[in-house]
């Protein structure tokens, strides 16, 4: 039984510590939930309802155990995401230009500043698309592997996760232009 702890921490203990502490932001967090995700396998034997595969199972307790200490301990107020959503004409068009402000960033804002400013916003995205984001593109997982571990349909993670990049485009680009958090 020792043997197999040990096997399951060496296997999964850095992965699951890294999506802790993508969704929580916190160090004494992250590993509180990770104790949590731990021993809940442990007291399961490893069994639990369903056909998730093994390891979408771990990453699922780790997201339900993230997502109730962001309950508890409240997070930062969601922005509505709809104001930086694009508009569409009734020709399926984009009703306003699209900025392309690449050229701008590298010019005008350190690294340190752009990683400060997508950090706050990408906490504040609403659960559901913060979740997709950190899952698909700070923790690298398929969009596949992200509909398992959030119990959803792989349209609606590819759904969540590109309005969450629209959002974030959306609010760097207000943040560019008015020189602060938009």
């Amino acid at each position: 039984m020792e043997a197999a702890v040990e096997a399951l921490l060496d296997r999964y203990l850095e992965k699951v510590y890294g999506l802790a502490m993508a969704i929580l932001k916190d160090h004494n967090e992250a590993e509180e939930a990770v104790r949590e995700v731990f021993l809940t396998v442990v007291l399961n034997g490893g069994r639990f309802p369903g056909n998730l595969a093994f390891h979408s199972r771990i990453y699922r307790i780790c997201v339900d155990a993230c997502r109730m200490r962001l309950r508890i301990g409240g997070r930062t107020k969601p922005v509505p995401i709809e104001e930086f959503l694009p508009v569409f004409t009734e020709e399926d068009t984009h009703q306003g230009p699209v900025e392309d402000w690449s050229r701008e960033l590298e010019r005008r804002m350190p690294d340190q500043e752009i990683g400060r400013a997508i950090g706050r916003f990408t906490e504040e995205l609403p659960d559901k698309y913060h979740l997709t984001f950190v899952l698909c593109d700070l923790q690298g997982f398929s969009c596949e592997e992200t509909a398992q571990v959030l119990d959803l349909t792989i349209a609606a993670v590819r759904s969540r996760l590109h309005r969450a990049r629209l959002c974030l485009r959306g609010r760097f680009g207000r943040y560019l232009r008015n020189g602060r958090a938009a």
